[in-house]
């Protein structure tokens, strides 16, 4: 079970580390000069998720294989950076997409670890729209409230893979030289609800606790609406 299990987490990764490329190349996106070891902290992050899937497994003796569910997911981003009131920071719509294994601990509380690209940014701040691509890796604990209805929180973390800020992105001169974050950790909080056996639909805020521009407030802010289905 676990060879299976730590097969098909890593499938995933590098299914959607792949999409990263193709969108990298394809939107012309400026990508991040440490984007080599943040790939490296991905994959020990993910690694722990396998680990403490494996560790819950082992201590419930009821589960089996069969208990583990695996989903593929995608929905839409509305997405802004918080900070100064300074500057107009307008939503921008995106998108995510990646997928998730979920892990029954009782009959009301699960561990969902995800792996997700989510292209987000900022609508209206300078000249252009900023435009950032993450891989967002949540990790999920739900509890199943009433019935079909969930509520979900759990730590975020974020891998900075390309970007579009440069010196040219800033149309006034408070930020000449640009330093950009290439890791935010943040939270996941949210809602879901089961449609049936194969539909779950999730509604999601995640705030995240570090400056996308270095010394200057610009943290994520992203509100989500997705669907996901369960093979």
């Amino acid at each position: 079970m676990y060879n299976t299990f730590g097969t098909r987490c890593a499938s995933t990764f590098l299914g959607v580390y792949s999409i990263n490329l193709l969108l990298t190349d394809y939107l012309n996106f400026k990508r991040v000069k440490k984007q080599n070891f943040c790939f490296v902290i991905a994959i020990v992050f993910f690694g722990m998720q396998q680990m403490i899937s494996q560790t819950i497994v082992q201590g419930t003796s009821t589960m089996s294989r069969s208990d583990l569910a695996f989903a593929a997911k995608a929905g839409f981003n509305l997405s802004s950076l918080g900070g100064d009131s300074r500057y107009d920071y307008a939503a921008k719509p995106g998108f995510h997409i990646g997928g998730l294994v979920e892990i029954p601990f009782s009959d009301e509380i699960l561990l969902q670890p995800e792996a997700l690209l989510s292209f987000q940014g900022n609508g209206a701040y300078f000249d252009d729209d900023i435009n950032l691509l993450y891989l967002s890796i949540p990790l999920i604990a739900k509890y199943n409230v009433w019935d079909a209805l969930y509520i979900e929180a759990g730590p975020q973390l974020g891998l900075l893979l390309s970007h579009n800020i440069d010196r040219e992105t800033y149309g006034n001169s408070y930020i000449n030289d640009p330093d950009v974050n290439s890791l935010d950790v943040g939270l996941a909080i949210g809602a879901g609800y089961r449609l049936d056996e194969n539909f779950y639909f999730q509604i999601r805020f995640n705030p995240g606790f570090v400056n996308v521009i270095e010394d200057f407030k610009s943290k994520n802010r992203v509100m989500q609406l997705s669907a996901c289905y369960f093979f």
